[in-house]
């Protein structure tokens, strides 16, 4: 079960279940790579969702800029895009070819900024990633869940604005972020990134295919 985790106490701990160095853990906490669900003085608190997307996200090669991400989930998704051409173009498509769904996702930036919180109700919000994509879509059969994920613009305004508690046991995650994206790519690097492991499979494989047919 996932649980409050102060960096101080656990950094040893996350490393060896992650099989990372204490080192890796420390600087993607300071660097924005693993999403901390909140600081407290001078401990982050985490939750094991945003650790998994961590990992599932990591790598050593260098991230996207933001019209090159844009492209790639444009060309993942319907094999064009406007916001590149020519030479430019043609070698994100072939590298997008040999790339894997943890490339993809690092360079695309990860899972961003991340909040996870306790409702009873239900609360407005742009569904994403194993809550927006089609389990027909990845060969997998319907199934309720009891964790939800959505998009907010803001969520700040959004916890001043609904009934939930931030905590790490939540049911509920939720990603800033300043525009719905409902790209087949983006939903699938969501679902790679936070869906349980046979969720996060599927859609690595449904993504890796979509890069090899461009």
């Amino acid at each position: 079960m996932s649980r409050y985790v102060p960096w101080d106490s656990t950094l040893g701990g996350m490393a060896v279940r992650h099989g990372v160095t204490q080192r890796a853990v420390q600087q993607a906490g300071t660097l924005g790579k693993l999403a901390p669900l909140r600081r407290v003085g001078k401990a982050y608190l985490v939750d094991d969702l945003a650790a998994q997307a961590w990992m599932r996200s990591s790598s050593r090669r260098r991230r996207w800029s933001a019209v090159v991400r844009e492209a790639a989930l444009d060309l993942l998704t319907s094999g064009t895009t406007r916001l590149i051409s020519g030479p430019e173009k043609s070698r994100l498509a072939r590298r997008l070819r040999i790339m894997d769904a943890r490339g993809i996702a690092h360079a695309s930036g990860g899972l961003g900024i991340w909040a996870r919180y306790s409702t009873v109700g239900s609360a407005s919000l742009d569904a994403i990633g194993p809550s927006a994509v089609a389990m027909s879509e990845l060969g997998i059969l319907e199934g309720e869940s009891w964790l939800s994920f959505g998009r907010t613009e803001d969520l700040d305004a959004f916890e001043a604005e609904h009934d939930v508690i931030l905590s790490a046991d939540g049911n509920l995650g939720v990603v800033g972020r300043s525009e719905p994206d409902n790209r087949l790519a983006r939903v699938l690097l969501d679902a790679y990134m936070l869906g349980d492991a046979r969720v996060s499979a599927a859609a690595a494989v449904r993504l890796e295919e979509c890069a090899s047919a461009l």
